[in-house]
């Protein structure tokens, strides 16, 4: 068990001690009324391990545990409005002579149900953004990579006569449009395989090829990258 666990466990035990002895402190008239709102509220604050664990059981980083975050906010909402209405109920049950017992019931039940769906939403929620996020940081991974590998030819390279050539190639990998799409597969494999073909003329010193290659490729990111405008 982390150590997460055992402070989330540890705050649980002490909101449930603490509630039951001012409760019972409290002379309530110890009805149905009363059980209800009392089974009610210990029900609430025994699941906010579970939702805790729903939230945070699988975060291993920062922007993970944002993400949980709402769904936390749930449990501790439904926690709140519990805790008002049993109260709300136990004074009720002790003021109002025969308070129906089923009025109690359906409130709790009601709150309960609202709190279950509202984890379950907030929880499929929280999955498609880290789906929509999984897609498209594989969809910016080539130009990206670009980036990378057209920044350390720069540095790589010992010729200064397409010096000039590669540090504008590199700009325009630099702001190119990052996100690729099944248009843009077709430019992107002529890119790579053009690149691969200027890394090795680069290091072979062939500067008349490299200068050539570096023209076509020029060309294809234009391509590209008019693709991505007229695809938006």
């Amino acid at each position: 068990m982390t150590k997460r666990n055992k402070q989330a466990i540890a705050v649980i035990a002490i909101v449930l001690i603490v509630f039951s002895i001012v409760v019972f402190i409290i002379p309530f008239r110890k009805g149905s009324t009363f059980w209800i709102a009392y089974t009610a509220e210990l029900l609430a604050v025994a699941l906010q391990f579970p939702v805790f664990k729903l939230a945070y059981g699988n975060a291993e980083d920062l922007k993970s545990k944002v993400l949980g975050f709402p769904v936390f906010r749930v449990g501790y909402i439904y926690l709140t409005i519990q805790t008002i209405a049993s109260i709300i109920l136990f004074v009720l049950g002790g003021t109002v002579k025969h308070f129906p017992a089923w009025i109690s019931l359906i409130v709790c039940m009601v709150i309960l149900a609202a709190a279950i769906i509202c984890s379950i939403a907030t929880d499929i929620a929280r999955d498609e953004v880290e789906k929509i996020e999984a897609v498209q940081k594989k969809d910016t991974e080539f130009i990206k990579l670009m980036r990378v590998k057209s920044q350390n030819l720069v540095n790589e390279n010992k010729n200064e006569g397409i010096s000039a050539m590669l540090d504008e190639l590199s700009e325009k990998f630099r702001y190119s449009d990052p996100v690729s799409s099944s248009a843009t597969t077709e430019s992107e494999t002529k890119i790579d395989i053009l690149f691969g073909e200027l890394e090795a003329t680069v290091h072979s010193g062939n500067e008349s090829k490299s200068k050539v290659i570096c023209e076509k490729l020029n060309t294809v990111i234009d391509s590209r990258n008019n693709i991505c405008k007229l695809n938006k």
